[in-house]
């Protein structure tokens, strides 16, 4: 489509601290062709490049008794992405790869499967700073997906005597911008997800079975994707906007799992993996 090649060197080091832990390092650039719909609106422009992003990474990982620690910072450079004004944005020529932009951050995974018996549950936290130029934007601006903290939760627990492993996880996404059509920035509330699931095992003719129950953000918490905003202003110069929501607050998941195996009865003493 763009009638270029490209090559793409990487780079990874890994150092042994020691018998559990470990140091690595990586380097690697990247490239993807612009999106479809932009390739299509600027067909015939020999101006267009690849898009270009360059990554950073180093990595702290250690794994002893059950216990997974891994910590990563990052930085990755973004170069060559497309921008168009939208004023023109049905002339091809209007497409140029000039937009550019950064991220950088922070990943922590802590995961225990030793302290409590039956327990094992992980906590998973994302930090990110990021800002990029591209498309119609007039300047550096955070992404609409971006997210600056991200928490994860999760935790299983195995009840022997019921035969019944429970699972419970807590997400959370801080506030996310949106902007209007001039370009004014609004923030979305912070996205909270609190889920549960209950798995009981059991046995129907020496098979194993499983019944499995879940339910998504189990407190109905009206989370918030974004907004869609009017074509034109008010009189007051603001744009009446529409806010992006789940279907429906909660989602029930019920299945009934039957592994159809002759050569052996179902052991339901132990907790599925």
């Amino acid at each position: 489509m763009l009638g270029r090649w490209n090559a793409a060197p990487r780079l990874a080091l890994a150092y042994q601290l020691s018998e559990a832990s470990q140091l690595s390092a990586a380097y690697g650039q990247f490239y993807q062709t612009p999106a479809n719909d932009l390739l299509l609106s600027a067909h015939g422009n020999d101006a267009l490049r690849f898009e270009r992003a360059d990554h950073y990474l180093l990595t702290f990982q250690r794994i002893r008794a059950d216990r997974t620690l891994r910590v990563e910072g990052y930085y990755k450079n973004y170069d060559h992405l497309t921008r168009f004004d939208a004023a023109t944005q049905f002339q091809p020529t209007a497409y140029q790869s000039t937009g550019r932009g950064y991220a950088r951050g922070l990943d922590f995974f802590y995961r225990d499967r030793k302290t409590v018996k039956n327990l094992d549950y992980w906590v998973s936290y994302g930090l990110l700073d990021t800002r990029r130029q591209q498309r119609t934007d007039p300047v550096l601006a955070v992404p609409t997906f971006a997210a600056r903290h991200n928490l994860s939760l999760v935790g299983k627990y195995w009840v022997g005597k019921l035969h019944t492993l429970v699972g419970a996880t807590y997400g959370y996404t801080s506030p996310r911008l949106s902007y209007d059509p001039s370009f004014r920035a609004v923030r979305t509330p912070s996205f909270q997800d609190l889920s549960m699931n209950f798995s009981y095992v059991t046995s129907i003719k020496r098979n194993l079975t499983i019944v499995h129950v879940s339910c998504s953000n189990l407190l109905g918490r009206e989370n918030v994707f974004g907004y869609r905003y009017g074509a034109a202003p008010s009189d007051q110069g603001t744009y009446q906007r529409v806010s992006v929501t789940p279907s429906a607050p909660r989602m029930v998941f019920v299945v009934l799992m039957v592994s159809i195996n002759k050569a052996r009865p179902a052991d339901t003493s132990v907790a599925p993996e």
